[in-house]
């Protein structure tokens, strides 16, 4: 046991430092890697110490870990069986397509932002006669809005710019939504377009927000799962009691 814990404390660290240094940015989900990481280095170096409090507290710890497990399954299971990344699963009659903002870098869109772009721009491409709605705010320390970026991406792989249309006050997925409601019409058929393990959430917030809409997800790069279903556990259970 005391070498499964050393074993688990270096490949959370490891993952999360790979991850970090890929992608320059710290986030909820790699700290929680870190902090499992960490956790389990300490179970490692107290590992007496730690027996004895599982054996003083077995019971409490064990329901704690199940009910975490369970709970953690739940939210997997929702994300999952909403993560539609099949264009030909999605409705013809589509008016408009939003896609939403998920990162840039040096005034380019990031590799989870472009993913969201090209599937938008796979499913403009069998249906040409579809409008643009690109929805990102300025995030913090940038110079270009996220939404003037993506527009910038769509016109270089061929939209034309008079089909593109500009939210760039969000900062939130609520904010997304919330603010492309104002640029739609009730009768419009709406495809959002994110990745595919926020189709979940996205759904929920457009409910709530009066959105009719479909959804569309680009896949996530393997190495990218952990950490973003990750942070997406946490991104759900916020906007459960907050985005209303």
């Amino acid at each position: 046991m005391k070498k499964l814990f050393l074993t688990l404390g270096i490949l959370f660290a490891v993952y999360a430092t790979a991850m970090l240094l890929q992608t320059t940015n710290m986030d909820m989900g790699l700290a929680v890697f870190f902090l499992l990481g960490a956790f389990f280095f300490i179970l490692f170096f107290r590992y007496n110490t730690a027996m004895k409090l599982f054996k003083t507290y077995k019971k409490t710890t064990l329901t704690v870990l199940i009910t975490t497990i369970l709970f953690a399954a739940t939210l997997e299971t929702l994300i999952l069986t909403s993560a539609n990344t099949d264009p030909e699963k999605v409705s013809s009659k589509i008016d408009s397509i939003l896609v939403l903002g998920g990162g840039t870098k040096n005034n380019r869109p990031g590799a989870v932002l472009k993913g969201r772009l090209d599937q938008a721009l796979a499913y403009a491409k069998e249906h040409p006669n579809v409008i643009f709605i690109v929805s990102g705010g300025l995030g913090f320390g940038k110079t270009t809005s996220e939404g003037s970026i993506m527009k910038n991406y769509l016109v270089e792989n061929g939209i034309e710019a008079d089909t593109i249309q500009i939210e760039e006050k969000a900062t939130s997925t609520y904010e997304n939504l919330l603010y492309t409601k104002e640029m739609i019409q009730p009768s419009d058929q709406l495809l959002i377009v994110t990745s595919d393990f926020h189709l979940f959430r996205t759904k929920m917030i457009a409910k709530r927000v009066g959105i009719e809409a479909e959804g569309l997800g680009s896949p996530l790069r393997i190495s990218s799962v952990p950490q973003a279903h990750v942070r997406e556990y946490m991104a759900i259970i916020k906007s459960y009691f907050t985005d209303r």
